[in-house]
């Protein structure tokens, strides 16, 4: 494991490291596909240049080429070829290594003026190579409240669900709300752990449905999460999207190659810089150039191209070329804090099929009244423990309370004018008194719950927050000291038609002409769950649209 601040997720099994060599269009469990001399790329012309192979860049890749556009797709990271990657019960062994970014916020005032650190994928298949592989699409009104608030005419749910349907292969099969034979294969049905399956009879014991399909006609309710796996291996968009599109020879990658800044002929886009082996080089694009480096990389690259805040830019010594104030602005996360209770009695480690260690979630609304949860707790079935935390026991499982519809919003703003400084991560995390409530509620919530007869075997003391942390203000106090990330980090180049938006409901950069941005950092608003199967879908949608643009 590394040494960084990261959390402790613990159960025998997560040591060790890897390492891995770096390459040009490899993937996978091992090394395929054409090899190309990085050198000759810079000397082509390509209809699309997409900066970033993450869960966007994979899905671009595939669409816009399946067509035969001549398409170049350039990698910060290195190939996927670790068995961590592909291995679900080791992605937390990945935090820390080459395949992660490993990014610090700042202190953080709200939060016991703790860094909060943020993992996020360094590799091909982006974070779909680092998460926890859960398939949530988010909730309905999220994606209406987008065209009716935002201006993101297109985006209302109706709009969106066929992209949704389009990327999946649901091991139920299809049905309205699901799609079947897409590339992105999603497991359903599998054997939780008894623990796990303890805590969802639990639920239920408190008032809580059982929840068949949470992607389906209504999201409230405790489920088994949905998984981007198949046969007990990951399916990122690594393996689902690029893998195959690498089979055809209009598709070039380049990974270990980081991606500068955005060039430009007056107001348009014409192509990229990038270093690669300490040598700078550059390749252009006859159509478009797409960023999709994600909610952190994507403003760093628009801004480092005089993309962004006029006075920001001048500060650190970049020329504007557009004055774009929300570059940056409106950094969202979800929130998440652990409720640990000790084992009353060994509880089993996980079995060869086990998949992960989060095999059921919760989504519940703090108030009847609003259109969707704002609360999605996570059942683990082993202890997880923030990196202040003391750690007396191995055996013991947890109810991460959540919050997942924030009020507070940061920001991420540059350093100096070099690619090599350090970004200033500053999510304001629990600023807004509304989610530290939502968080002792939740809190409260997961109490209740564990208190009920299903988990009577295996509960023993509360260890974190303890049992004699009782009062609001008693618990609001832990929620600062022990608050998470959820990883869902989004929305610093928000779509929309307002002053602080950065694209257009195309995700076209306002101002020019040639760019567009497709990822995480378009969100206007994060909606209510996981954010992979959302930026998937985000990615289809885009594609469509580049396609439809350029007849």
């Amino acid at each position: 494991m590394s040494d960084k601040k990261s959390c402790t997720l613990t159960r025998r099994s997560f040591i060790g490291r890897t390492a891995v060599a770096t390459g040009v269009l490899s993937l996978g469990g091992g090394l395929w596909g054409a090899s190309v001399n990085p050198a000759d790329a810079q000397e082509q012309e390509y209809d699309y240049v997409i900066c970033g192979a993450g869960s966007a860049g994979c899905v671009l890749a595939n669409r816009l080429s399946e067509d035969g556009a001549k398409v170049l797709l350039i990698e910060a990271g290195g190939p996927d070829t670790s068995e961590k990657i592909s291995t679900p019960m080791r992605l937390i062994e990945l935090w820390g290594t080459q395949y992660d970014w490993g990014y610090q916020t700042v202190p953080q005032e709200h939060a016991a003026n703790r860094q909060l650190f943020w993992p996020r994928g360094k590799t091909l298949g982006g974070s779909s190579s680092l998460n926890g592989m859960i398939y949530v699409r988010g909730n309905a009104s999220d994606y209406d409240e987008w065209a009716r608030e935002f201006g993101c005419e297109g985006w209302d749910y109706e709009s969106v669900l066929p992209y949704f349907k389009k990327s999946e292969d649901f091991s139920r099969g299809a049905d309205a709300y699901h799609g079947a034979g897409g590339p992105l294969h999603v497991t359903a049905d599998y054997e939780p752990h008894p623990v796990t399956r303890a805590m969802v009879e639990a639920a239920q014991e408190a008032g809580h449905p059982l929840n068949e399909d949470t992607n389906g006609t209504q999201q409230d309710g405790v489920a088994y999460v949905d998984l981007n796996t198949r046969d007990g291996k990951r399916v990122s968009t690594a393996v689902a999207f690029l893998r195959p599109a690498l089979e055809r020879e209009n598709l070039t990658l380049i990974t270990d190659a980081r991606v500068l800044n955005v060039e430009f002929d007056g107001d348009r886009a014409t192509g990229v810089r990038y270093l690669q082996e300490d040598e700078v080089r550059s390749v252009r694009a006859a159509r478009e150039v797409i960023v999709s480096g994600g909610a952190i990389e994507s403003p760093r690259i628009l801004m480092m191209s005089g993309l962004g805040p006029r006075a920001h830019l001048e500060e650190v010594g970049i020329e504007v070329r557009r004055d774009l104030p929300g570059v940056g602005q409106n950094l969202n996360d979800h929130t998440l804090c652990p409720v640990i209770f000790e084992g009353a009695r060994e509880i089993p480690a996980p079995s060869d099929m086990a998949i992960t260690v989060l095999h059921a979630h919760l989504f519940a609304r703090s108030k009847p009244s609003l259109p969707g949860p704002d609360m999605q707790p996570l059942f683990f079935h082993v202890p997880y423990y923030t990196p202040e935390m003391e750690q007396p026991t191995a055996n013991a499982f947890t109810f991460n309370a959540s919050g997942v519809r924030p009020a507070s919003h940061g920001e991420i703003r540059l350093t100096g004018a070099s690619i090599d400084d350090q970004l200033h991560i500053d999510p304001k995390v629990l600023s807004d008194p509304h989610d530290v409530d939502i968080l002792v509620q939740s809190i409260r919530q997961m109490r209740e719950i564990a208190a009920q007869p299903a988990l009577a075997e295996w509960k023993g003391r509360e260890i974190f927050p303890g049992e004699d942390v009782q009062s609001d203000e008693d618990l609001a106090e832990y929620a600062r000291s022990a608050v998470m990330s959820y990883h869902h980090q989004n929305g610093t180049c928000a779509m929309g038609t307002g002053e602080m938006s950065v694209v257009d409901p195309e995700l076209r950069v306002h101002g020019v002409g040639g760019l567009r941005v497709v990822d995480a950092s378009v969100f206007p608003r994060v909606m209510a769950g996981n954010t992979n199967a959302p930026v998937i879908m985000v990615a289809e949608k885009a594609a469509d649209m580049i396609k439809a643009a350029h007849g």
